[in-house]
């Protein structure tokens, strides 16, 4: 698996690129592509194509004018996505901001170990006549929507958006045995359901860039309700508090943290108890590569969930490769986190803390691409990787 994950490295170095040479402020067009074939600790191998394209203008944009993320992507254990993410900073007129995905995530066995911070992993339990019982078939097709605009002064934003998804689960997937899932809901099929929600926060944003940040802060406070007078078949309140910081520790090391907080009001479904919002792009939680590394994909769920991840990214090499400036940047990491089943508690956000710690490689690309492989490791797992685009935050 190693083996893997230095491969994929070096398909990444190896990218068809078109645009500018290195430049301290690019302008004009740049379009980068990953060959995603890779691994992932719950996810399996992945094969498929990820593109980013960047549009930097004619006076150089910062950090770009607007950015096309279109992804196809599979794996071997039935992940089937076709995604597209937009982030435009610069296109729209009076200063405002647009981010937004669309598509469909499918995926054929997602996993389910239960609600709750305790909640078991027996791995007796999925040998023989049930190989998936902690997973669960989900097909999610998904629109949203944010605005951000200034308010008062150019650090603080305010964000309004919107956004609907239609979620369809089959509890037993490839109609293989029994699932706890299956069990608990004692049902062979669900219908599908209907998601529509508005959301507002505010983010503070004293970053000194965007992406490889090297000082400042990024935080922000989300509040989406789904349901009333919306429509739909969910009916909840997702409070979501995030505070990202980064600290120069010399000319070439940085600490970065990251602490969230959320809470759901409400009667949300099972599939949305895992989704944490975000001003830039929703993740999952808790467990997985987006959020405790080394833990099991969604390995807790609840209504309330608070976790930390705090790394230290050295910048070890700078160099260049067919013309594109290139950056190996190397980090090292500590993630820790609970839930709530009803709902986050303040006083239990240090006790029964569920912890990951690893290290990992990325590579920057130019001034915007970049590629991480991460290692993970957790009294749940030896070594769980994940190759993907980007910093974790």
């Amino acid at each position: 698996m190693r083996t893997l994950t230095i491969a994929t490295l070096l398909l990444t170095v190896a990218v068809l690129a078109h645009g500018q040479a290195p430049a301290e402020r690019p302008t004009g067009r740049s379009i980068t592509g990953l060959p995603a074939v890779n691994f992932d600790a719950d996810e399996g191998f992945g094969y498929g194509a990820s593109v980013q394209y960047f549009d930097y203008g004619f006076t150089g944009a910062s950090p770009y004018r607007f950015s096309l993320q279109p992804t196809v992507f599979f794996t071997t254990k039935g992940r089937r996505d076709a995604l597209l993410f937009v982030d435009a900073p610069h296109i729209l007129p009076a200063g405002w901001r647009f981010g937004g995905i669309a598509g469909q995530q499918r995926q054929l066995a997602n996993p389910y170990y239960g609600i709750g911070n305790e909640s078991l992993l027996d791995t007796n339990a999925t040998k023989g006549a049930n190989p998936y019982f902690y997973r669960y078939g989900r097909t999610i097709l998904l629109a949203s929507g944010d605005l951000q605009h200034a308010v008062g002064f150019p650090a603080l934003r305010l964000l309004v958006g919107a956004g609907a998804r239609r979620v369809t689960v089959t509890p037993v997937p490839y109609d293989s045995g029994t699932t706890l899932f299956a069990q608990q809901y004692a049902t062979a099929l669900l219908p599908a359901r209907d998601t529509r929600y508005l959301r507002a926060g505010l983010v503070v944003d004293t970053r000194d860039r965007e992406i490889g940040t090297q000082s400042g802060t990024w935080s922000e406070v989300l509040l989406q309700s789904a349901g009333g007078s919306l429509g739909g078949d969910e009916s909840y309140t997702r409070i979501t508090g995030t505070i990202r910081q980064y600290v120069p520790l010399g000319p070439s090391v940085i600490l970065a943290e990251r602490v969230l907080m959320q809470t759901v009001r409400g009667s949300p479904s099972t599939s949305e108890l895992s989704v944490v919002q975000s001003s830039f792009r929703d993740d999952e939680a808790l467990g997985g590569a987006t959020s405790v590394r080394g833990l099991p994909r969604n390995r807790y769920a609840g209504k309330g969930v608070a976790f930390s991840n705090t790394e230290l990214r050295w910048s070890a090499a700078q160099f260049e490769l067919r013309e594109r400036s290139m950056q190996l940047i190397l980090t090292a990491f500590l993630d820790a986190g609970r839930v709530w089943t009803d709902g986050l508690d303040l006083s239990q956000l240090a006790t029964d803390l569920h912890v990951g710690y690893g290290g990992g490689a990325h590579v920057a690309v130019g001034p915007s691409f970049v590629v991480s492989a991460d290692v993970g490791h957790s009294s749940q797992s030896r070594a769980a990787i994940y190759v993907g685009l980007g910093y974790l935050f």
